[in-house]
């Protein structure tokens, strides 16, 4: 039996879409617009997500269809000498270990979607008791484990499905639905009275707002918002054809990102500005704040429903890059089928979600270095293996890998018969994944932990 692939371009491109439009995407995005000064570090985004991740993502596209495998085993197919293939493991152990956390906040979503249909965002309810309802639900012992656990079948089935009828198909239909749906709540938010000012704070730059701190912020958001260094853009370019176009596809990718993102951010700012609302509280800012602003606005709580079904799609798609990455080192090196692969990995994410599930309750008073269980899982992972990760692969590409190799994935041809205009670029994109990714990588790595 063949190794599964993706059936179409544009089924290829929106899976891949999927997997970097997610929650941060909602709430980390207009977090940061509103922290580091709106329009000025709209526009350092869109230099580092071009300069910058677009020749992390190209590298890892290269490593996984080069290969031919997921992220366990793509480095090692290409070059089976030296200390590469220790990052096999790497690249299984992330999207693994995020899997088991983000479900968790899949979880919550699941349930402030329930609450909005039970109309507890309407305007007769109390912003105390809005207000107080995130705490109330995620100290639980129960509740959060069940909504992590439903959240996270959902995610397994869909992925039981196999990459064409379930990955695939599902991002088709998924990914519209949510640009659409996002776009609806940006259009209803732009339109409210004293909404302009929020569209200024993002279309106007103030450039007296640029310093060093909001670049590397730029940096970090365009980093691990579209899933670099995770081992997930490896194991789906493994399902892409072999004369699929990588630069399209990756700027496809970057480019429905950075869409969805400003469509988030379009209608969450505004929205605040209208009501007087504090714009950089992080997780506070989609489970506290707009909850309670969706309880003033009339109809707040079908509002709030299409707003909590929208972020439930954004997480269901990048849950489902998580899932999928276990599920191919299982399939591939256990040689398990996917449906036991899938069982397997659901019940390890289960057990381990809940644990972090519990760390805001029962298990709060477990810290490491002044940290919940939850907490320990994303700092660690975010300030320190994904950038290692990210790092390997692009050093990998740029100085190990042959050039007429690196040349066949990008242009499909070999560096001896590239056209000027070809050669012109790879050398560009060559210069970009030897130098300036690793430089800005080791930039994003050093802030996270001084």
């Amino acid at each position: 039996m063949g190794r599964e692939g993706f059936k179409s371009n544009l089924g290829s491109i929106l899976a891949l879409a999927g997997s970097a439009v997610g929650l941060g995407n909602i709430w980390r995005f207009p977090y940061m617009l509103g922290e580091y000064g709106g329009g000025a570090f709209l526009l350092i985004y869109v230099f580092c997500i071009i300069v910058v991740t677009l020749p992390i993502m190209l590298s890892e596209f290269i490593v996984g269809r080069r290969g031919n495998r997921g992220a366990f085993s793509a480095i090692y197919h290409i070059e089976p000498r030296g200390p590469w293939k220790f990052y096999g493991s790497l690249a299984v152990f992330i999207p693994f270990a995020t899997l088991c956390y983000y479900c968790v906040i899949g979880g919550w979503t699941l349930y402030y979607l329930l609450q909005s249909c039970l109309l507890k965002f309407s305007s007769s309810g109390s912003s105390q008791a809005i207000d107080a309802m995130f705490d109330n639900f995620t100290t639980q012992p129960l509740a959060p484990v069940v909504f992590h656990g439903l959240f996270l079948l959902a995610t397994a089935i869909i992925i039981k499905w196999g990459v064409r009828n379930g990955i695939e198909k599902c991002s088709k239909i998924m990914m519209p639905l949510l640009f659409f749906v996002m776009l609806l709540i940006a259009v209803r938010s732009m339109t409210l009275p004293g909404a302009a000012k929020g569209i200024g704070f993002i279309f106007n730059p103030d450039f007296s707002k640029i310093t060093p701190q909001v670049f590397l912020a730029a940096m970090g958001q365009a980093f691990y918002s579209l899933s670099v260094g995770m081992g997930i853009m490896i194991t789906y370019a493994s399902y892409l054809d072999h004369d699929a176009n990588l630069p399209r596809i990756a700027s496809c990718t970057i480019f429905s990102d950075f869409l969805f993102a400003l469509i988030a951010g379009c209608a969450i700012i505004p929205v605040l500005f209208a009501f007087g609302m504090p714009t950089g509280q992080g997780t506070g800012l989609v489970f506290k704040t707009l909850p309670l602003v969706f309880s003033q606005l009339p109809l707040g709580s079908v509002i709030a429903a299409v707003f909590f079904f929208a972020v439930l799609l954004a997480a269901l798609t990048s849950a489902m890059s998580l899932f999928e990455v276990p599920v191919s080192w299982l399939m591939e090196h256990k040689h398990t089928s996917r449906n036991r692969a899938c069982l397997y990995v659901f019940i390890v994410a289960l057990v381990v979600g809940a644990v972090c599930s519990l760390s805001f309750g029962p298990l709060s008073h477990v810290t490491v270095a002044g940290k919940i269980i939850f907490e320990m899982f994303d700092y660690t992972i975010g300030n320190y293996l994904m950038p290692f990760a990210g790092l390997v692969v692009v050093l990998f590409v740029g100085w190990k890998m042959h050039k007429s190799d690196v040349s066949e994935e990008i242009f499909l041809s070999s560096t001896s018969t590239l056209n000027p205009k070809q050669a012109f670029w790879f050398k560009v994109l060559v210069f970009a994944i030897k130098y300036i990714a690793p430089l800005a990588i080791l930039a994003i790595f050093l802030s996270g932990i001084i």
